[in-house]
């Protein structure tokens, strides 16, 4: 089997899991309602099938070895991909199944930790040039600035914990990373296919991490706010799994 048979194959694959859990996804809801013991009891294939695409998708950027655009392209996307791996696997396998730990909803936190410095991976990915282009991007200078403007007012006892620094700091890694990625295409260093597919796929993310921050808005059970909670949960793979799909292509050499 050649690279390219193989790599289409994992990524049928990964189609077949994301139709498989999305279904199961929308099943669950319809069983259990906006019942959130329920949905977390119900929703162990989810969470599995949800991490092995990314586990997936993160062999497959460690498969372009010789058809990356420049090796520099290429460890910065397998970089951001190997935290993206590391995200996942604090949000859907750490948080779900380490019930004997303490304070296992710290690892919600850690895995948007992760999530920061896949955006700046990505950002500093984006925004190059040239395949020697070595330079500091000027917008990371955004959410360092909210990050140390949000610890200090938690310092300042202006927040309860650490959970509104965190996901500000988060949001302003996103925003700062979707604008760079809209502006891949004009700069006309990657080619076309390329920059189309890594402006789509941080669309894409934007829109599945607008959906985690709809569902961690959670009511009480039956509410109508558990209900968008819920329906907003199940909408964030299916925002995520193609937007992983299109990052990761977007490191392959290809015709035109």
């Amino acid at each position: 089997m050649n690279k390219k048979t193989l790599i289409a194959s994992l990524i049928i694959i990964v189609g077949i899991l994301m139709i498989t859990f999305f279904v199961r996804d929308w099943l669950v809801f319809y069983n259990c309602g906006a019942v959130e013991q329920c949905l977390v009891e119900s929703s162990n294939y989810q969470n599995i099938a949800k991490f092995a695409v990314t586990a997936i998708m993160t062999v497959v950027v460690f498969f372009i070895g010789g058809n990356c655009l420049c090796k520099r392209d290429r460890n910065f996307l397998q970089a951001g991909f190997a935290m993206a791996l590391c995200a996942d696997f604090c949000l859907k396998i750490m948080h779900n199944y380490a019930h004997v730990l303490e304070h296992r909803s710290d690892y919600t936190l850690l895995g948007i930790c992760f999530f920061m410095v896949v955006q700046a991976l990505f950002i500093y990915r984006h925004t190059r040039t040239s395949d020697t282009d070595k330079s500091s991007p000027w917008i990371l200078i955004i959410p360092f600035t909210v990050m140390f403007i949000a610890n200090a007012l938690h310092l300042f006892r202006i927040f309860e914990g650490p959970t509104v620094p965190i996901i500000a700091t988060y949001a302003a890694f996103l925003i700062c990373s979707l604008v760079v990625a809209c502006k891949v295409p004009s700069k006309g260093y990657f080619p076309a296919k390329n920059a189309r597919n890594i402006k789509r796929g941080m669309i894409l993310f934007f829109c599945c991490d607008a959906c985690v921050g709809i569902s961690l808005a959670t009511g009480d059970d039956h509410s109508v706010q558990e209900i968008v909670a819920t329906v907003a949960n199940n909408f964030v793979w299916y925002f995520y799994t193609p937007a992983l799909i299109l990052l990761g292509l977007s490191g392959y050499k290809r015709k035109e």
